[in-house]
């Protein structure tokens, strides 16, 4: 069986596939899930999208896990894209969801947090308001636990690492990059063949629509999905997110480019 590899958005942590995991596995495929930018190759990545490709060709080769459908949330799309315009020999296809990338996709808020001084501290202050307000037992459990579908153990872990972890570093350092190389990832976008579905969240307000149509008219093979979600797509509506992956998994299906399928 082919192998599915999910990559999680910012901050990286591979929680956000919780639900689809195990759907996926009930149809009998073989998930494996990457933590960005931590579980990386062991010389170390500087975190930009062709690094953390490399890191993830790597660890295709370690596990013998290779062409995969590389499926991808929000920013960990620029990872997936990277890997299948540098490695298309790793990339059976691609399931996007929500892509956060491309000139279109940088907003106000995004250049705020790639700010030198300002980033920073507003990520900081971010999480460990977060992190505080996850003390609260009924909101944490609520959240993460009912929402998220998170263990208990994990929850807390999660709070943890919100209130006294360097999570939001990771989070200012990727804002950067999708700010400083979002142009340029863009222009690499015709050099992928393979097989492409997409999936847009309709209530997500941070996601253009015209940046969407634009990466689906450049890549060669690409079909869009749209659900009626917020951004968080994998915990609000992962039957979707695995109604594309299976379509990936079948070429045959995925239609000319840029053709909307609801």
């Amino acid at each position: 069986m082919r192998p599915v590899l999910l990559i999680g958005g910012q901050p990286g942590s591979s929680s956000i596939w919780t639900k689809v995991g195990p759907l996926l596995r009930s149809h009998g495929l073989n998930v494996r899930t990457i933590d960005r930018p931590d579980d990386r190759h062991a010389s170390g990545g500087a975190g930009r999208p062709h690094d953390d490709a490399a890191a993830t060709a790597w660890l295709l080769d370690k596990r013998t896990a290779s062409p995969a459908v590389i499926v991808a949330h929000s920013l960990g799309t620029a990872t997936a894209l990277a890997l299948a315009a540098t490695a298309p020999h790793h990339t059976h296809a691609l399931v996007l969801i929500d892509p956060a990338t491309g000139s279109l996709a940088v907003t106000r808020t995004d250049r705020l947090l790639a700010a030198p001084i300002m980033g920073p501290a507003v990520s900081w202050a971010a999480f460990r308001t977060a992190g505080l307000a996850l003390h609260i037992p009924a909101l944490r459990a609520q959240i993460l636990t009912r929402r998220f579908g998170l263990t208990v153990t994990q929850a807390k872990e999660v709070v943890r690492l919100c209130s006294h972890g360097k999570t939001w570093r990771s989070f200012t350092a990727e804002q950067r990059r999708l700010v400083t190389e979002a142009l340029q990832l863009q222009e690499r976008l015709r050099e992928i063949r393979c097989p492409v579905v997409i999936v847009t969240a309709a209530h997500d307000r941070g996601l253009h629509k015209d940046d969407v149509a634009a990466m689906a008219e450049q890549l060669p093979a690409a079909n869009v999905i749209t659900t009626d979600a917020e951004h968080i797509v994998p915990i609000d509506d992962p039957q979707t997110v695995v109604r594309a992956i299976i379509q990936a998994l079948s070429p045959m299906r995925v239609k000319a480019r840029g053709k909307k399928v609801l």
